[in-house]
């Protein structure tokens, strides 16, 4: 019983988080773009924008690497493919729903202490693991990234143009694909796509690129991500 009602609690936060940024269209992060450069560290522009940032500095502290996204301990500049503050809400909620579908479903003991209600209740290691998979440690734009695409045969991927980059966890493939508009090629939007290595792992799109700040870039993923996917 209090499993399910803390779901009514985070439910209603997501709900109110929505309608937040609901006014956003095409699952775009209003990250301050219309003024895409930002006199200050990367950790001080999440500050300033907390509907989509404030769930990601807690796991930035949680994880213990609040430092780099400051620009200190030799993290001058980086590139950070930013998880929204929605996305780890959809992230708790989907972890709980699993442990509920093992003992509705398979009648498996499921310690109450195993659900997640905030974000630190998280392991350390799970949010280290994600946020270290989505950092780079240079300076990239979205000119930078070259056309490409990544298709699927059977159950193999292959991944074409873009440009592979490794991360503080492993490495990512990034591509750019420009949208048709008019009629005319590529005279659309501009769109940056990213996915882990290896196959198996989901094509997911950028919604807001080039948010830049004094130590590095952010590239918002969408409000759609899914890290238990990830």
């Amino acid at each position: 019983m209090a499993s399910k009602l803390n779901y009514i609690t985070i439910g209603l936060i997501l709900l109110t988080t929505f309608c937040m940024c609901s006014c956003t269209k095409y699952n775009y992060v209003d990250g301050g773009t219309a003024n895409g450069i930002h006199d200050c560290s990367m950790w001080e522009y999440f500050e300033s924008h907390p509907t989509d940032w404030d769930s990601t500095m807690i796991m930035i502290e949680h994880a213990g690497l609040k430092s780099i996204f400051e620009g200190k301990g030799g993290y001058d500049q980086i590139s950070f493919f930013g998880v929204t503050s929605l996305s780890i809400v959809h992230f708790i909620l989907d972890h709980n729903q699993e442990l509920d579908d093992l003992k509705d479903y398979y009648d498996e003991e499921v310690d109450e202490s195993e659900y997640w209600h905030r974000v630190t209740d998280i392991p350390v290691e799970t949010c280290a693991r994600i946020l270290k998979d989505l950092i780079i440690t240079k300076r990239l734009m979205l000119e930078e990234v070259p056309e490409g695409y990544r298709t699927q045969e059977d159950l193999t991927y292959e991944e074409s143009g873009g440009m592979v980059v490794p991360t503080l966890g492993h490495s990512l493939f990034i591509w750019t694909y420009w949208e048709d508009y008019g009629g005319v090629e590529k005279a659309g939007g501009h769109q940056l796509w990213i996915a882990k290595q290896g196959d198996g792992n989901t094509d997911w799109r950028v919604a807001s690129t080039n948010i830049q700040t004094n130590n590095g870039v952010v590239h918002a993923l969408g409000y759609d991500l899914q890290l238990i996917n990830f």
